[in-house]
């Protein structure tokens, strides 16, 4: 069905129709190409959930500057049919991210930096919604109880250092203001991220929201510090509420996703620890005397 309607709105046969191994969706998504050579990447809602993300990516995709995303070739949006999103293929790109691990060239780091920094400058269209505010989990992390224990048990810092830490890291998280009029992409991370020559494309924005202009930026720091890139504090050292927050939604992760393969909690608690270490340097408290990253 999908098929079908690809190839009528492109008034041309379908050739090949190949499904990417690499980033996660519940969209059905395939690299296509065409009769005449040319290729097109589809992505096509299957129910009402992706459905609404597909819209919303739609919507964005209208409004950031071209050289940021994939240019849009067609909407198919026919009544009684979930829509479909045809967009360019961007398969010849580099993507530094697949099965094999995460491959950033030299300079790739320093050109995303850029590009996220121009993007963070791009208004948000009405009609998005405001980016979605985390609750206050340090508390229950730094008073007696089950998530303190737990969080003690990741091995990050000790009991001492964290009473120490615990009143900052409280007011950090609690002061943190993520409102705003900034068009926000919402999960931008190495496979939703291609280098096409001297062009930084993201893809994948059914995240998309209105909010503060540091939360793409912020938000990738900790990831590409894990993959290479350069630690979160040199990047953006006033980011203590950014470090608080993020560093607790991990470990609630961590601790909290029981279904979670082992390697993805490893993951969580590894990105923990740079927040952790990141919102410790931001508000001048010592370093975490637990494990550093690269042990875990």
């Amino acid at each position: 069905m999908i098929r079908e309607r690809i190839e009528r709105v492109l008034d041309q046969p379908v050739k090949e129709w190949v499904k990417p191994d690499t980033g996660l969706s519940a969209a059905a998504r395939h690299s296509v190409t065409l009769a005449d050579g040319s290729r097109v990447f589809v992505k096509a809602a299957t129910d009402e959930p992706t459905e609404g993300w597909l819209r919303t990516e739609y919507l964005a995709l209208q409004h950031v500057p071209e050289r940021f995303v994939p240019r849009v070739v067609a909407w198919v949006d026919e009544p009684g049919c979930h829509p479909i999103l045809v967009v360019e293929d961007l398969r010849h790109a580099h993507w530094p991210a697949s099965h094999q691990g995460v491959d950033w060239r030299e300079g790739d780091i320093d050109r995303v930096l850029a590009a996220v920094a121009d993007l963070c400058r791009v208004p948000a269209p009405s009609g998005l919604v405001p980016t979605r505010r985390g609750q206050g989990r340090w508390p229950a992390l730094v008073r007696e109880g089950p998530a303190r224990a737990a969080f003690l048990e990741l091995g990050l810092c000790s009991a001492p250092w964290l009473d120490h830490a615990a009143p900052a890291l409280v007011d950090a998280e609690a002061g943190l203001d993520d409102t705003g009029d900034r068009l926000v992409h919402g999960d931008l991370r190495s496979d939703n991220i291609c280098v096409d020559a001297e062009r930084v494309v993201f893809v994948d924005w059914a995240d998309a929201s209105c909010g503060h202009a540091e939360h793409d930026l912020a938000n990738l720091l900790p990831t590409l510090h894990l993959e290479g890139g350069p630690p979160p504090y040199d990047v953006m050292p006033t980011g203590a509420g950014w470090a608080a927050a993020g560093c607790a939604l991990l470990v609630r992760r961590a601790v909290g996703e029981r279904a979670a393969p082992p390697w993805l909690v490893k993951v969580f608690v590894r990105l923990a620890a740079i927040d952790l270490a990141w919102a410790a340097a931001c508000l001048g408290l010592p370093q975490p005397d637990g494990l550093d990253w690269q042990a875990i």
